[in-house]
């Protein structure tokens, strides 16, 4: 009977965080409906979590909508999530610098499973809307951000990546594996990763990756920007750039 309710508990707190990742900037709320659909359980179900996440201030309700969106506690802990990321501050000068200099957004990203997930972003005059935010998601395979770091990982963490499947989402983006790991080989021979229009048509990204003290690659630095402004004839003095900052942070961990 124990072992019964131990399993249940822990199916609650599945779905709970299930539920907590399902909220994002492209959507901002949900109604239980939605809820319920995407994790594949019962509306009754969805309310009971809803109701322990809100009076936790983990989500709140809007009474004129009945729609649900991340609530202030998430907001509280974001401080404690920076203080385990102080690659955070240690990168802010670095990235402002960067995108005085190339008009570009910048970002501090890591791996996280098939995916990179962006720490962090300086945001540049006219960026590329919803495309990247700190906490948003993108493959890793697609992404400068993720070819930068995947580059220098080890092959049983490259081929757990290729074992997810590497679809397409753009018509130039990698779906093989042997492409992408001539890709990876070309990363680590130059020092950088360039996705065009890999992920996001109209977009293409330069990334660098940044080594701890013991040479170890576990974040990339990164610009991106539409194709009119990073192009074949901007992309040398901005590749140039994006290593430097790589390298200036690099050397200050």
């Amino acid at each position: 009977m124990k072992e019964r309710k131990r399993r249940t508990s822990f199916s609650s707190l599945e779905n709970a965080l299930r539920l907590l990742h399902l909220f994002s900037m492209d959507e901002t709320e949900l109604s239980i409906a939605d809820i319920a659909e995407r994790l594949n359980i019962g509306k009754s179900t969805a309310h009971r979590l809803l109701q322990t996440l809100k009076s936790e201030g983990f989500v709140k309700k809007d009474p004129k909508t009945n729609l649900y969106s991340l609530g202030t506690s998430l907001l509280a802990m974001k401080k404690i999530i920076h203080s385990r990321f102080p690659i955070c501050q240690i990168a802010l000068p670095f990235l402002q610098e960067l995108v005085a200099l190339s008009g570009e957004s910048a970002h501090i990203a890591t791996l996280y499973g098939a995916d990179v997930i962006y720490l962090y972003k300086a945001e540049c005059d006219h960026p590329v809307r919803l495309l990247s935010y700190v906490g948003k998601k993108n493959p890793a395979f697609c992404t400068s951000t993720g070819q930068a770091i995947l580059a220098y990982q080890p092959k049983e963490t490259i081929d757990r990546i290729i074992a997810q499947g590497l679809p397409a989402f753009t018509p130039r983006t990698i779906t093989t594996p042997p492409a992408l790991l001539e890709k990876l080989v070309q990363v680590r021979q130059q020092g950088y990763a360039i996705s065009s229009e890999e992920l996001h048509e109209g977009v293409t990204s330069i990334s660098a990756p940044i080594r701890n003290r013991n040479g170890n690659v576990r974040y990339s630095v990164s610009i991106a920007g539409p194709i009119q402004r990073v192009n074949d004839r901007s992309l040398p003095y901005l590749t140039q750039l994006v290593v430097q900052t790589a390298q200036a942070i690099s050397a200050k961990l």
